[in-house]
């Protein structure tokens, strides 16, 4: 045989050998899928490295980006940034503005009904306190006392209402003396039997209803928008949008803790990467790095071509 095709056949070998290897190992960085077994036995390096080790990675990654990426330093130095300041400044601009230029009917459309629920079960809850403070305003000494007065004024406005005959009769008798004289315990009558109608279920109900009926008329029969409703003009605007981001800001910086810990980033990505396709991850991730693949494969063929030239020199020189 020509010497010097036998001098070149270990480095083509070679080459060939290093190229399919590494393209092997590539490979198998991601398949099987699923390990193999032949006779219950599970052969090796299956299922393929990422696969089998998708969970210690997914892990690993996740602790990472806790631990380095998504830190409560570094969202709050991202917060103190002057764009992103703007960008939020400006968010809080555009929703305020969009609020302020509807109606209220239009605002709450869609959500009469539950509304009207919270409107009926929030008078019910208050129900109890008015009712309380109605009755202790009755029975204040200062609201007895003009009570009593109103009482004697509309007494004697009945009398003078009857006839000559009727008037003689009750001044005879003396039953407007006598009324007069009983009036701080008519008072006190008329303001028990309120107190005991204020408690009664019925007169509740009847009041939850009201006040929900009225609400609802309000809102439906309103035609300002917003904004006009509660005369904020441009410059109130500004300062409603300036006290809005203030406030959002100093709530978001004492709470960024708290909003980590309970949103747990570690675990949302190790269950966003568990619940990853592995053929997608594989497409993905040979998309990005496909050229430096491609170079690890030549790489192989280069180096088995050099080891097969050092073959053939040793063999050679051993000649």
């Amino acid at each position: 045989m020509n010497p010097g095709v036998v001098f070149f056949i270990p480095p083509v070998v070679g080459a060939l050998i290093g190229y399919s290897t590494n393209v092997l190992a590539i490979r198998m960085l991601f398949r099987p899928l699923r390990e193999i077994r032949i006779f219950g036995i599970r052969l090796p390096f299956t299922p393929g490295i990422l696969p089998k080790q998708r969970h210690r990675l997914a892990e690993s990654i996740g602790g990472m980006v806790e631990r380095e990426l998504i830190t409560p330093e570094i969202i709050r130095r991202r917060l103190a940034n002057r764009d992103v300041r703007e960008k939020v400044k400006l968010t809080i601009s555009l929703f305020t503005g969009k609020i302020l230029e509807k109606r209220p009917s239009e605002l709450l459309e869609g959500n009469e009904e539950k509304l009207s629920e919270m409107i009926n079960g929030a008078a019910e809850k208050m129900y109890p306190s008015f009712a309380s403070a109605l009755i202790s305003f009755l029975h204040r000494d200062e609201i007895r006392r003009e009570l009593e007065s109103k009482g004697r004024v509309f007494l004697k406005s009945i009398i003078l209402k009857l006839n000559v005959f009727q008037r003689f009769f009750i001044s005879a008798a003396q039953y407007d003396a006598t009324l007069e004289q009983k009036m701080p315990e008519i008072i006190d009558e008329l303001t028990e039997n309120s107190a005991n109608l204020l408690q009664d279920e019925k007169v509740k109900n009847m009041f939850v209803k009201a006040v929900t009926a009225e609400f609802n008329r309000m809102i439906g029969e309103q035609n300002k928008n917003i904004g006009g409703l509660f005369n904020i003009n441009e410059n109130s605007k500004e300062k409603l949008d300036e006290f809005l981001f203030t406030k959002l800001m100093v709530s978001a910086d004492g709470q960024i803790e708290n909003i980590l810990a309970s949103i747990n980033i570690k675990s949302l990505v190790v269950d966003r990467i568990d619940s990853l396709d592995m053929v997608k991850v594989e497409r993905i991730i040979l998309d990005i790095m496909s050229d430096q693949f491609k170079w690890v494969e030549i790489f192989g063929g280069i180096l088995g071509f050099l080891i097969g030239m050092f073959q053939s020199g040793l063999n050679q020189l051993l000649r």
